[in-house]
Parts: structure tokens; sequence; C-alpha cells
């Protein structure tokens, strides 16, 4: 019996252990009002610098730990922002990641991402798919 319990609470503990792992993602979230405000998770960032503070964020990133965001996540915060507000966040946001992949190449290869091999583009994607992430 008191191997049975035993058996029990580790199953629960490493239960536990593997849900705090899967839901502790790093997210750079992005929040946008109607008048076209922007947060950079608690930091106000002008549209016209959004792209290269984003790069600045992942690349950094990877430079203090070898490891970037999980994931970039653009909130609305309202219901009345412009579809053209959103749009253009979301080209910024992809510039940012373009801009933060070829830094990554430059500093880890000394190349540009198209001019690597195919083994290592994959193991990139892999490795860091915020880089790739297409919806926002």
């Amino acid at each position: 019996m008191r191997q049975l319990l035993i058996l029990f609470t580790l199953t629960s503990v490493l239960h536990s252990s593997a849900a705090v792992l899967q839901t502790s993602e790093k997210i750079l979230l992005v929040t946008v009002d109607e008048i076209g405000a922007i947060t950079v998770n608690s930091d106000p960032v002008g549209s016209d610098i959004l792209a290269n503070y984003i790069q600045e964020r992942l690349f950094k990133s990877y430079m203090g730990t070898g490891d970037m965001h999980d994931r970039i996540k653009l909130e609305k915060a309202g219901n009345d922002v412009p579809d053209l507000i959103t749009e253009t966040i979301k080209k910024e946001i992809k510039e940012g990641q373009k801009k933060a992949l070829t830094s990554l190449c430059l500093s880890k290869y000394k190349q540009l991402f198209t001019d690597l091999d195919k083994k290592k583009q994959e193991k990139l994607q892999k490795q860091f798919p915020v880089l790739f992430q297409t919806d926002f």
C-alpha cells in the first residue's frame, strides 16, 4: 500500500511538472489600441521603430541565453482597432523577424540565411520557430 502511495505521489508530481513546462512559453506580446498606440510586453514602442525593437528583443534574448521567445502574439486592446493598423503592425513584426534572422545567421555562421545549406536552414527553423512564425 505504501509503495502504491509513493508511486501515485511521484506520478502526480511528474505530471504537474510536465504541465508547468508546457505552459511556460516565453511570449513576446505586442498590443495595439484603437488609436495605434503599441506596447511590447509593457514597453511603449513607436510604430516607426517596431521592427527594430522586435529584432533587438529576439536577438538579445539569443545572445543572453542561447534561446529566443517561443512565439509572438499580437493582441488588440479594444474592438475598434482598424484593420489597416493591424496589417501595418504585422508587416513590422515580419520585418523584425527577418532582421533578427539575419543577425542570428551572421553571428552564428557569418552568412545570410539564404546562403546556408538546407540542413542548417532546417535546424534554425526547428530551433527558433519564432523567426518563421506567420500567424500572430
